[in-house]
């Protein structure tokens, strides 16, 4: 018996949430550069953002010809992208900093959404990500944030238990900059899919 999903939660249909997805309005302009490998696998969590951020989110696939036309478009629209990455990872040249500064209040805010390793090696691989400003969150500091603290991501059992999710990590940097009822909105919605994910591939 074949299963059919429906494609704007990807659950099956009999369990869709879509009935009980929020509209969740939000100030911040999101990019999410996305490894080749997530684009047909329904757990992941960048889909997800864009479902419930709509317009504010763009999604683009990686490889060298998309990084490119980012970069051209970037610079004709005159806003880099912040780069959300760990500073310890990231070269030598980079401008990183360990909170959220003033002068990047207008521009898009960038995640490599993508499991750590390819994360890691997307960022090699690219001078033009090499080249952003970086901001490097205080993970630890998410523990102290009760939508965060009480937030289980369950779908990946062999991702660092140190890292987070592409979801957990726009939730914990929307609650940074303000904006904590959007935060637990969509760790609420999103503990729906994982509640309901029956499917037996996982």
């Amino acid at each position: 018996m074949s299963l059919h999903y429906c494609p704007d939660c990807r659950l099956l249909v009999s369990h869709c949430i879509c009935a009980q997805r929020p509209s969740c309005v939000t100030g911040m302009h999101w990019r999410l550069l996305m490894h080749p490998n997530e684009a047909n696998k329904r757990n992941n969590s960048g889909f997800h953002v864009q479902r419930l951020l709509g317009a504010k989110v763009r999604r683009v696939y990686w490889d060298r010809r998309a990084q490119q036309e980012m970069a051209t478009q970037a610079a004709l629209d005159g806003q880099q992208p912040v780069l959300l990455f760990p500073k310890h990872f990231a070269v030598e040249s980079a401008i990183c900093s360990d909170s959220y500064l003033g002068e990047w209040s207008n521009r898009p805010l960038m995640i490599l959404d993508a499991t750590w390793q390819q994360a890691r090696k997307m960022y090699r691989q690219s001078s033009w990500l090499q080249s952003l400003d970086v901001w490097s969150l205080p993970i630890e500091q998410k523990q102290a944030v009760p939508e965060l603290a009480d937030f289980q991501y369950r779908l990946r059992k062999n991702q660092a238990t140190t890292g987070c999710s592409t979801i957990e990590t726009v939730a914990f940097v929307t609650h940074l900059l303000g904006e904590t009822a959007i935060a637990e909105q969509m760790l609420n919605y999103f503990e729906l899919f994982q509640r309901d994910d029956n499917d037996p591939s996982h």
